[in-house]
C-alpha cells in the first residue's frame, strides 16, 4: 500500500482568518514559481514544509535547486547519519464528482505570530481555505479546511498521505492498520537507533470545518479548538519575552522572522542549522549555534537559549574522550549529532577547524552572563569553558623565540582553504576563551594559577596576530585574502576596545571590500545575511555607528517571500537553503544590539539607530543581567527603566543615551527609573 487516503463528506461554510499580506506568496496553477518556497512549520521536534496547495510537497526542481528538503521530519531520527522523512501528504477535492487539482490562483500566508500556514485555493467558483500548524506542545499536525460560500453537497474532500518507504524495504518496515483512533501507519526504522513509530490520521468536524489531525507517536484525541488555543497561547508567551517598536516595517519583519525561525529550530538537544536533511541533517555546529543562541538571549528567550550551553555540558564527557587518554581539555566534533559520539561531517578540510571550542566557551559565558546566574556558571558553564581553555593551552599554543605565542596550523574560515599559519579568527577565539575563562574562574574563586596562565598566554597571543599595512589580515601565509575572519576581534570574539588601530583598520578594509567575499563560499555577487549581520556588529564595536543600520538592512535584501532568512539567496546566481537558522540568529542579534549594547564597560542605547528615527522603543535584556525599557518620542528619550534579574546584587551601570548624555545608575532594587515615563 503506497498511499492512505481519507475521504470526507461534504461540509463547511466558515472561512479561516488570514493575517497580514506582508507574509504572503501568490501564484497560479500547481507549479512552484521562481522565488517561491514552502513554509516551515515546526515545534522544534516535528518539522514540516507546507506548500501552496495546502499539503506537504514532494521534491521538485525548485526545491532541489535551492537545497530544501521537503516532507515531515523528526529531530534526531536518523538512518545512520541522515535524517529520514516521515511522509508527506496532499489534499484532494472533487466537485460534483469531478476532481480538481490545479487551482486557478492561490495565495499562501505565513502567520509567524501563531506559526500557521493559511492557504487559499480558487477552483472556478469553489474556494478552499486551509489552515495548518504544528502543535507547540505535541507532535501533531492540525489541518483545518473550509469552503466559504460553497454548497457543501457538491464536495468530496480528501487527504492523501504517502508514508516514507525505504527503497530496499529493509531499514523502514511497516504498514497501515485500522485503529480506534483512526488509520495508523505503524513502522520500525532500523537506523542509528531502532525507532518504533505510529503515524495516526484522524478526521473530525468542528464548527463547520473539516479537521485532520496527523499524530506522530501518541494519537491526539482532543478537539481542534483546545489544541489551537494552547498553541496560540504558547506562541504569544514566546513573543512576549521582549518587545521592539521601530519606524521601519521591514526591520520589524526581519526581527519577527528571526525569532520565528529560531523557535522553530530549537530542539530538545540543541540548535541545529535546520531540522532538514538538506540542512546538514540537523547536525549542530558550535559556531552556528553561537549566532542563534545570541539571538535568543538578546531577545529574552533564556530557556530556549540554555539548550545550547546545556548540550555542550551534557556532552562534555564525550568531548574529553575525543582528546584522548591522558590529554587535557575537550574537543567537540565539527558537526555534532545529538549524542556527540562521532563526527557527522563528511571528510574535508573543515575537519581541521578548532575554533568551535571558542564558540562553545562564548556560548556558555554569555548564557551565564545574560541570565546573571552564578549557580549556572559554577555548575555548567565554567566546567565547559575551562576544558575549552585547557584544550587550546595543551594542544595548539606554540611558544615563539621572542616570547610571544601563536596558534598552530588549522583551518580558519573554510573559504580560505586548508590549514594556514597564525589564523586570525581562530587566534582571536582562543584569546577570548582564555580571557572569559579566567574571568569566570576569578568570579568563582577557583583555579587561580591556571587562570593567571590563561591571561598571560592570551596577552602573548595578541602579539602573534598577522598584520599588514597596519591592519589585521586573515593568515600569515595568505595576507592578501579578504576574509570575514579579520573582524573576529570585535565580533564574535570581542577582545579589543573601540578604536584599536589594527582591528579598526581591518574592519574598515572588510566593510569596503567585503562584497568580494560576501558569502561563506566563493559564489554569488552580494553579501549573504549571515555576513551582513556580522559586518553590522563589527561596525558597531569599531565605533562606525553610521554603518550599522545599512548593513542590517543589507541582510534583508535576500529575504524570501515570507521574509525568511536564507544561507544565500541571489536568484539566477546562487540560491541555497531557505530557513537558515544561522542568518536568522545573527541578524536578530545585530538588530537587538543596535538598540541596546554593552560596549567597553558602558550600556549604550541606540548605538547605530538612524538619526531620522524620532519615535522608537524597546524592552530588551542587557548582557550583564538586567532588563532595559526605553522609549523615544519626537527624537527625545521619554522613558528609561532598568530592572535587575537579581535584586540582592549591587552594581553600577554606566549609560550612554542616543543624544550622547551619560548617566551612572546604582542598580540594587527591583526597578530604577532613570527617566520617568
Amino acid at each position: 500500500m503506497k498511499h492512505q487516503v481519507l475521504i470526507f463528506a461534504a461540509i463547511i461554510l466558515m472561512s479561516a482568518g488570514v493575517s497580514s499580506g506582508e507574509w504572503t506568496a501568490s501564484g497560479e496553477g500547481t507549479a512552484m514559481p521562481d522565488g517561491y518556497i514552502p513554509v516551515m512549520l515546526s515545534n522544534g521536534n516535528l518539522c514540516m514544509t507546507a506548500d501552496h496547495l495546502g499539503g506537504v510537497p514532494f521534491p521538485s526542481e525548485r526545491t532541489r535547486r535551492c537545497s530544501l528538503s521537503t516532507g515531515i521530519f523528526i529531530a534526531g531520527r536518523r538512518l545512520l547519519y541522515n535524517i529520514y522523512g516521515h511522509g508527506s501528504y496532499r489534499l484532494t477535492l472533487s466537485v460534483d464528482g469531478k476532481a480538481f487539482v490545479k487551482p486557478d490562483r492561490w495565495t499562501q500566508t505565513l502567520d509567524p505570530f501563531t506559526a500557521k500556514s493559511i492557504v487559499t485555493n480558487v477552483f472556478g467558483d469553489v474556494t478552499r481555505v486551509v489552515e495548518t500548524f504544528v502543535a507547540h506542545d505535541r507532535d501533531v499536525i492540525a489541518v483545518r479546511q473550509t469552503f466559504p460560500g460553497t454548497d457543501t453537497a457538491r464536495l468530496a474532500v480528501g487527504l492523501d498521505y504517502k508514508e516514507h518507504r525505504d527503497p530496499e524495504g529493509r531499514l523502514v518496515v511497516g504498514d497501515w492498520e485500522e485503529t480506534p483512533d483512526g488509520r495508523t501507519y505503524a513502522f520500525t526504522a532500523y537506523g542509528r537507533h531502532i525507532d518504533k513509530t505510529r503515524i495516526t490520521l484522524r478526521h473530525t468536524r468542528e464548527d463547520g470545518a473539516i479537521i485532520t489531525f496527523i499524530s506522530i507517536g501518541e494519537p491526539y484525541i482532543g478537539t481542534y479548538s483546545d489544541l489551537v488555543k494552547r498553541h496560540e497561547a504558547a506562541w504569544r508567551q514566546y513573543y512576549a519575552a521582549s518587545s521592539v517598536q521601530v519606524p521601519d516595517a521591514k526591520l520589524m519583519r526581519m526581527r519577527v522572522m528571526g525569532e520565528y525561525q529560531l523557535k522553530c529550530t530549537v530542539t530538545k538537544w540543541n540548535l541545529p542549522v535546520g531540522i532538514f536533511p538538506s540542512h546538514w541533517n540537523g547536525n549542530s555546529f558550535a559556531f552556528d549555534e553561537l549566532y542563534g543562541m545570541q539571538g535568543l538571549l538578546s531577545s529574552g528567550h533564556f530557556d530556549d537559549a540554555r539548550h545550547v550551553a546545556d548540550f555542550r555540558f551534557n556532552t562534555l564527557g564525550q568531548a574529553k574522550r575525543r582528546v584522548g587518554a591522558g590529554g587535557r581539555g575537550a574537543r567537540w566534533y565539527w558537526e555534532c549529532m545529538e549524542d556527540a559520539t562521532r563526527e557527522g561531517a563528511p571528510s574535508g578540510h573543515w575537519l581541521d577547524h578548532i575554533f568551535q571550542m571558542s564558540a562553545i566557551a562564548q556560548t556558555c559565558n554569555l548564557t551565564a552572563s545574560y541570565t546573571d546566574d552564578l549557580d549556572y556558571l559554577r555548575e555548567k558553564a565554567y566546567p565547559v569553558m575551562r576544558e575549552c581553555a585547557r584544550f587550546y593551552r595543551s594542544q595548539y599554543v606554540y611558544n615563539a623565540p621572542d616570547g610571544s605565542a601563536f596558534i598552530g596550523r588549522c583551518t580558519d574560515l573554510e573559504r580560505l582553504g586548508a590549514a594556514k599559519d597564525r589564523p586570525c579568527m581562530t587566534t582571536c577565539g582562543v584569546i577570548h576563551t582564555f580571557r572569559v575563562s579566567a574571568a569566570a574562574a576569578a568570579r568563582l574563586g577557583v583555579d587561580a594559577d591556571e587562570a593567571a596562565d590563561w591571561r598571560a598566554t592570551a596577552d602573548r597571543l595578541v602579539r602573534s596576530l598577522p598584520v599588514k599595512e597596519g591592519r589585521f589580515v586573515p593568515t600569515a601565509n595568505d595576507p592578501d585574502a579578504v576574509s570575514m575572519g579579520t573582524l573576529a576581534g570585535y565580533f564574535p570574539f570581542p577582545i579589543f576596545p573601540k578604536g584599536h588601530p589594527e582591528q579598526s583598520a581591518a574592519v574598515d578594509f572588510f566593510l569596503a571590500q567585503g562584497v568580494k567575499a560576501g558569502n561563506m563560499y566563493a559564489v554569488g555577487k552580494k553579501i549573504c545575511p549571515w555576513y551582513a549581520g556580522t559586518m553590522a556588529m563589527a561596525a558597531q564595536r569599531a565605533g562606525r555607528y553610521e554603518k550599522v543600520y545599512p548593513f542590517i538592512m543589507e541582510a534583508g535584501v535576500s529575504a524570501g517571500p515570507y521574509g525568511e532568512y536564507w544561507e544565500i539567496n541571489e536568484p539566477g546566481v546562487a540560491e541555497s537553503r531557505p530557513w537558515f537558522m544561522t542568518a536568522a540568529g545573527n541578524c536578530l542579534y545585530a538588530l537587538n544590539q543596535m538598540l541596546l549594547a554593552e560596549l567597553d564597560g558602558e550600556c549604550r542605547i541606540g548605538a547605530g539607530v538612524p538619526k531620522e528615527w524620532k519615535e522608537w522603543s524597546f524592552r530588551l535584556p542587557a548582557e550583564s543581567g538586567y532588563e532595559v525599557e526605553f522609549a523615544a518620542k519626537e527624537g527625545r528619550a521619554v522613558k528609561l527603566i532598568l530592572r535587575p534579574r537579581h535584586v540582592d546584587k549591587f552594581r553600577r551601570v554606566k549609560l550612554v543615551l542616543p543624544d550622547g548624555s551619560r548617566h551612572e545608575v546604582a542598580l540594587d532594587k527591583e526597578e530604577v527609573a532613570v527617566i520617568a515615563p
